[in-house]
């Protein structure tokens, strides 16, 4: 210990004498250190600890497996095989079922749409949470008609009733319903996506639980003593015999047991995650190398002053051990900076997010420093003062004595691992660039492409029909009506419509339909399309071709014959080389329909749902309690929006009308995703070039330093200043030009594993490297002019005399 610490005193008091590069080296690796911490955050919070549970990973998340169910689907599963799972398993306790419950509060005469869920009654129990004001769900609130029980979150608690102790016992009306409040959650708690209140899921007993419909999502506490693995082996055996047992409904269907952490983690993450954690190791790698160069200089100047060290007795161990306390000294100075950085980066990325859109992003509200952060960019510091400090310790250890105490310092090696360091630095920039130049391709694409309609003038809303006041289609037809009829005298107001599902609405309804005279190759797996289900205005007002047939009409209603529209893409793929016009489907259970004309395709989804074949029903044929309402304006949007509100209040005063916005503001707010993912990698491969430049100057810098005597030389036997400074610049593009080739290699590499890993989103093209290529060239030839001026600039009497 007394020798560490004469190492660090060392260390620190040659670290004093050099502040200039002690700022450099530490304003550097900042940048590195604090992207990486930054990301770090990102991943601890959204993927590690999302949920502020005790043990969440405890809590076990099970769902279906089978044909028709995607493994990313975790509302899978049907109440009837949940039936049998909470009788049958010993290795889970507390199992319980979770429904989502769009839920509308009428409190005080002002209707507000609420983020509900319904859950079985051991749902706090399995997640290891109690109210913080109340009691929680026991067995008998699932009994169907003593159900009308709610839980509270803290923020609706606060936000809505004042914090007011006296809500628990009182009633107050979901869904036209009267709910007794018996509990408050604990603050913070808002689990699952957001979810403001809590109601038990109770069964119909004159309507048995399904088997064949999955909608449900299940979670259970992993008794003690038993594991995860545990949980699935005995899992597979129960599906496994209910699969004997009802062949119908589950042959073929098993269950996947997941962690609560990984079950409940949207698919989209892990790629935009990688590809961030990816940048930002590209950034501090970049940053070692600019440093390593810069202690590889450094290491050179003070070449005799080891020599003459190690002459007296001092180990090459020692010297290694020195430097390397040297360097990692420098890199926990470089921590402080690093984490303002990181402060500031997430505080940025926190308060971008749109806020109606943060609560339904478990942990991305709680980003910011925290011990854990603190710990990793200590350890993270201390390894790469490491990396950056081998080379040069290396170098130092291996200096021949006599040669070093004959060259009175002066240091002529050749300078083939600081070239190589600036080549490796050019290559690995290059493929961060085009990685971000990809990504803002996509996310504009996205954002400002074609979507298939036209999106500006567009207001968008959505509403939810409780069953009590909307019982029956009729009661949902008579509001529709009278709501379009209320839209259209209001001022400002083109057209408006309705739709089941909104373009870019993070929703979907789809179906399975059987094709007249064309019968699916596997009777078991039936074709599947998107569902929509319109008002007749509704092409006309979101701009949406009907390329053949007809558009709905006010003829197209209950009792008249049924139709369809389809979408090109449905068209192509299930009539090719067809007119599908007069042809018939049906979804299960529904009747014969006639199609009429086809559409467009829409992009109803940045990520999964692009030209998806689709099928449009009129709603007066098919009515939905759930939908959206879509209105056309010649100007803002939003300056029509109290209007709009005002009308529909009119119909319905206890109706709430949420999410009101225009679709531009719904199209970013659902690429929201897309942008960070474009933003973060800007930022670092802005970081990377200039990393890769500036360590491009400080070699070339050192060069000109290095061979003063030689160009003073050149420049006494008639080399002009324009030949010094082509001499120098030069050199730095033939660097550049073999790190370029090596990046765009790399670069082109990288886009077919982003067009793989983000779905298309971002999509390979070679000009992108191509220009890329060419920034980073034009750039670092930029850099390099300095110093070649310095050069062609050498006074030769002056650098021959102090040679």
């Amino acid at each position: 210990m007394r020798i560490l610490m004469m190492d660090v005193r060392y260390a620190w008091r040659s670290l004093l004498k050099r502040p200039l590069l002690t700022l450099t080296v530490a304003t550097t690796l900042a940048f590195g250190l604090g992207a990486n911490a930054a990301i770090f955050n990102v991943v601890d919070r959204l993927v590690l600890r999302p949920f502020p549970l005790a043990d969440p990973d405890r809590t076990v998340l099970m769902a279906e497996t089978g044909p028709r169910l995607d493994y990313g689907n975790k509302e899978a599963v049907s109440p009837a095989n949940f039936v049998d799972w909470r009788t049958s398993t010993d290795t889970v306790s507390h199992l319980s079922a979770l429904q989502w419950w769009d839920a509308n509060l009428v409190e005080r005469g002002n209707p507000e749409r609420l983020q509900g869920c319904q859950v079985s009654w051991g749902f706090f129990d399995a997640l290891g949470v109690r109210p913080a004001v109340g009691r929680s769900f026991v067995r008998d609130d699932e009994t169907y008609g003593r159900h009308h029980v709610a839980i509270v979150s803290d923020a609706l608690w606060k936000r809505r009733f004042g914090g007011d102790p006296a809500l628990v016992g009182r009633s107050i009306t979901i869904d036209g319903d009267p709910y007794q409040i018996i509990g408050i959650a604990p603050p913070r708690f808002a689990f699952p996506d957001g979810s403001e209140v809590w109601a038990p899921l109770a069964f119909d007993p004159k309507q048995a639980p399904r088997r064949d419909v999955r909608y449900l999502t299940v979670i259970g506490r992993v008794q003690p003593g038993k594991t995860v693995d545990e949980v699935q082996t005995q899992m597979s055996v129960i599906a496994d015999r209910l699969a004997r047992e009802y062949p119908d409904a589950n042959r073929d269907h098993g269950v996947r047991v997941f962690t609560l952490t990984r079950g409940m983690m949207d698919q989209g993450v892990g790629p935009i995650l990688s590809m961030w954690q990816a940048s930002a190791l590209v950034v501090l790698l970049i940053a070692c190398a600019n440093i390593a160069n810069l202690m590889l200089a450094r290491t050179a100047e003070r070449r005799r002053e080891t020599a003459v060290r190690l002459a007296l007795g001092a180990s090459r161990g020692r010297v290694i051990r020195e430097l390397l306390t040297e360097s990692s000294l420098l890199a926990l100075v470089a921590v402080p900076p690093a984490l303002a950085f990181a402060w500031v980066a997430l505080h940025l990325m926190r308060i971008s997010m749109p806020a109606r859109i943060l609560r339904f992003v478990p942990g991305f509200e709680q980003l910011g420093p925290d011990p854990r952060l603190l710990a990793f960019t200590i350890v993270l510091a201390l390894f790469t003062g490491l990396i950056f400090g081998v080379l040069p310790a290396l170098q130092a250890a291996r200096s021949r004595v006599s040669e070093a105490l004959k060259d009175g310092g002066r240091t002529t090696g050749r300078q083939l691992l600081r070239r190589a360091i600036v080549v490796a630095e050019m290559s690995i920039a290059l493929p961060l660039l085009v990685a971000a130049g990809l990504g803002v391709l996509g996310t504009n694409r996205f954002l400002n492409g074609p979507q298939g309609y036209d999106p500006d003038g567009l207001l968008t809303m959505k509403l939810v029909l409780p069953e009590r006041t909307y019982a029956d289609d009729g009661a949902r037809r008579r509001f529709v009506e009278r709501a379009m009829e209320s839209l259209a005298s209001v001022p400002g107001v083109g057209e408006a419509a309705t739709v089941n599902n909104l373009p870019a609405a993070g929703s979907n309804s789809s179906r399975t339909i059987e094709v007249d005279g064309h019968p699916p190759a596997d009777p078991k797996d039936p074709p599947s399309v998107d569902n929509r289900v319109v008002t007749p205005d509704y092409f006309s007002v979101m701009r949406i071709p009907v390329q053949h047939g007809r558009a709905f009409t006010d003829g197209d209603r209950d009792g008249s014959a049924p139709v369809a529209i389809v979408s090109e893409s449905m068209a192509r793929k299930y009539w090719p080389g067809e007119d599908p016009v007069g042809h018939r489907l049906r979804t299960p259970k529904g009747p014969w329909v006639t199609i009429v004309g086809i559409c467009g395709d829409v992009i109803q989804d940045w990520f999964d749902k692009r030209n998806v074949p689709t099928l449009y029903r009129p709603f007066a044929q098919s009515p939905s309690d759930y939908f959206g309402i879509v209105v056309r304006t010649a100007g803002d949007p939003t300056s029509v929006a109290p209007s709009v509100r005002q009308a529909l209040l009119r119909v319905d005063p206890t109706q709430p009308v949420f999410e009101m916005m225009s679709m531009r503001v719904q199209l970013k707010e659902r690429t929201i995703g897309l942008q960070y993912l474009a933003a973060i990698m800007t930022v670092f491969a802005g970081l990377a070039l200039l990393l890769a430049v500036v360590g491009l100057y400080a070699v070339m810098a050192y060069m000109v330093t290095q061979r003063r005597h030689e160009i003073g030389v050149r420049i006494a036997l008639g080399a002009s200043p324009r030949d010094v400074a082509r001499l120098a610049v030069g050199q730095a593009a033939r660097l550049t030009a073999v790190g370029a080739v090596i990046g765009f290699a790399l670069s082109l590499a990288l886009g077919k594993l982003m067009q793989a890993g983000l779905l298309g989103i971002a999509t390979n093209d070679g000009r992108v490297s191509v220009v890329f290529g060419a920034v980073l060239v034009v750039s670092a030839l930029v850099a390099s002019y300095i110093p070649a001026r310095r050069a062609a600039a050498i006074d030769p009497l002056v650098a021959l005399r102090a040679e």
